[in-house]
């Protein structure tokens, strides 16, 4: 990809998750259910979209009314109405107490055996798998998968919040070694199987923040997690890939901490984590992101118009920067937003003309 070779190109870059079915058959005159893999790979070309992190090969199951939700995995993952394709949310997890953790061996827990949220419970993790999709997904774009828990979200999508805070506050060296440590040696496993792949990037993803910052004191993530993306970043880096991380919730208090470690580049939840701040830290590397999600589900396509505006003029045409809604375009998401949001991207080079269908 050029973008990633510093080189100029006449499009702009643009990372998309699309879970819209009304706007897919805006774009492709298709219906996005009886035949899925095209009406999406249609969709990416249309849009604009090359920067690609979902290529479905099976046509999408009926999803969920509005408002109707299901439970599966034992009851331990919620489904609700979120587009083309359901959201999945943990509900429950198995441990209720610190000795239940400290009983468990947790190197006998496998990635792929974890009910991960949203598109990630979709995919699987098998080299195999995201090699064809790579193959499938062609001049299109690049496709990527990315490891959902990375570091941090072990904790979380295997103990819920509560218990991972408690067992990580109350020993934290103890926490280390019981639980980080032998699943940070799965991450390292797949880290490196990524990096082997025919794709010149490794995204990982870890939810360390939440919207009003650090979950823990910086001291425990510089202790705990830090050191720990240095490692992955290189291994990565020794195969001459570049690796990004992404994040949820604000970010700001560890920008220089991410930089320091050796992503190479940054996906980041917007307004979460204020644009400016990204760029005064990080505009010499490649960052995704800039439109907030939110305010296309709420907003009006004036307002849709005007917040691009203020995009790009925050921007100033760093060629670094690839836009994203950080959210993904989901179900919930008013049409005429969409569009309007679409045809700005046209003005500035991210989508090419007549994307309608």
């Amino acid at each position: 990809m050029n973008w990633l070779d510093s080189k100029t190109t006449s499009k702009l870059p643009s990372k998309e998750s699309l879970n819209h079915p009304g706007l897919i058959r805006l774009a492709t005159g298709m219906d996005p259910y009886t035949n899925t893999f095209k009406a999406y790979k249609t969709a990416y070309q249309a849009l604009g979209i090359d920067i690609i992190n979902f290529m479905p090969e099976k046509n999408a199951p009926p999803p969920l009314s509005p408002g109707e939700t299901k439970f599966t995995h034992d009851g331990c993952v919620q489904e609700a109405y979120y587009g083309l394709y359901n959201s999945s949310t943990r509900v429950k997890y198995p441990f209720s107490t610190l000795e239940e953790i400290y009983d468990y061996d947790f190197s006998t827990l496998e990635y792929n055996d974890l009910p991960l949220p949203g598109a990630q419970y979709l995919m699987s993790c098998n080299k195999e798998e995201i090699s064809r999709k790579i193959e499938i997904t062609g001049n299109t774009g690049l496709y990527y998968y990315q490891l959902y828990t990375t570091v941090f979200m072990w904790g979380v999508e295997v103990l819920g919040w509560e218990m991972f805070m408690m067992a990580a506050i109350t020993d934290p060296e103890l926490f280390d070694k019981h639980f980080f440590e032998p699943l940070f040696e799965k991450s390292k496993h797949i880290v490196s199987m990524l990096a082997d792949l025919d794709s010149p990037w490794v995204f990982c993803h870890d939810d360390i923040a939440v919207s009003t910052g650090a979950v823990f004191d910086p001291g425990w993530y510089k202790r705990y997690i830090f050191p720990r993306y240095n490692m992955l970043c290189r291994m990565v880096h020794q195969k001459n890939k570049k690796i990004f991380f992404v994040c949820d919730g604000n970010m700001e208090w560890a920008l220089r901490e991410l930089r320091d470690a050796g992503f190479d580049g940054l996906m980041f939840e917007t307004p979460a984590t204020r644009l400016e701040a990204v760029i005064d830290t990080w505009g010499d590397k490649f960052f995704i992101g800039g439109i907030s999600a939110e305010l296309l589900t709420r907003a009006t396509p004036g307002e849709v118009n005007l917040h691009v505006d203020e995009l790009m003029k925050i921007i100033k045409g760093n060629r670094n920067f690839a836009i994203c809604s950080s959210g993904g375009l989901t179900g919930n998401m008013p049409l005429e937003n969409l569009e309007a949001y679409f045809d700005k991207r046209v003005e500035y080079g991210f989508t090419n003309k007549n994307w309608r269908k």
